[in-house]
């Protein structure tokens, strides 16, 4: 029986081997927000997006990367991001993070849904070919799907507020947000956390636990409530500052 309540990890924009000269950095950054986010006990991790900095990135380092998820204590769900999307050399194409017993990797760029039962949860997201402007992150995101309790959407891209538009690449309109029916949506590029409350629906950018650009390491732990039928969750996101010391 599902709990009331799902308690989510959620982080992006990580990019392991962003420095060739010096991969340990951002490999030591990395271990350290997973162990932070196991101390909170979470039910399910979302990264979304940019795990690599590129599809070049080290035999070795993809390996590691594969091993530390493998070991979390609880389902990972992911996407590629921008820096690691599906290119016809991608890590994914080379790598098969599905194999791994509790990861799942959303890799159809029309998106897909796949479901956790164990958690009553349905999470959607596509698989970026190209980071362009007409690839929409959210666009096309189905309607709730019958029999769970939490539906999550995932998108990598950058903010467009409610009334603008945009020509940059990969972009996440706000509307698309209320839109989702999502209880939340897990969101990576912008490297400085953001949360956005659309129609009832909360998203959030987590920022990157892995560099100071958005003025700290950071990623996000949420608390989505029990929804009432015929509603979404309500969704409490504590943006996380990495302690560095840890």
């Amino acid at each position: 029986m599902p709990a009331p309540t799902l308690r989510i990890a959620h982080c992006s924009d990580i990019h392991l081997d962003a420095d060739d000269h010096a991969p340990q950095i951002y490999r030591t950054a990395f271990m350290r927000t997973l162990q932070a986010m196991a101390r909170s006990q979470p039910d399910l991790l979302l990264l979304a997006g940019d795990l690599f900095d590129a599809n070049d990135a080290s035999t070795d380092t993809i390996h590691w990367a594969m091993q530390v998820l493998g070991d979390q204590p609880c389902p990972v769900v992911m996407i590629p991001g921008n820096h690691d999307c599906l290119l016809d050399n991608a890590i994914y194409r080379r790598h098969d993070f599905n194999a791994i017993d509790n990861v799942t990797l959303l890799m159809d760029p029309a998106g897909e849904t796949r479901i956790i039962e164990s958690l009553s949860v349905a999470v959607w997201g596509k698989g970026m070919l190209d980071h362009s402007p007409a690839h929409r992150p959210l666009q096309g995101c189905p309607t709730r799907p019958s029999g769970v309790r939490w539906y999550l959407g995932m998108g990598h891209g950058i903010y467009v507020p409610e009334g603008a538009d945009t020509d940059r690449s990969s972009p996440v309109h706000e509307h698309e947000i209320g839109d989702s029916g999502c209880d939340y949506v897990a969101l990576g590029h912008h490297h400085a956390a953001l949360q956005v409350e659309a129609r009832g629906t909360t998203g959030a950018w987590c920022g990157s636990p892995t560099d100071l650009v958005g003025g700290a390491a950071t990623w996000a732990l949420v608390e989505l409530s029990d929804p009432a039928p015929g509603r979404t969750a309500a969704a409490d996101v504590q943006i996380q500052v990495l302690d560095p010391e840890h």
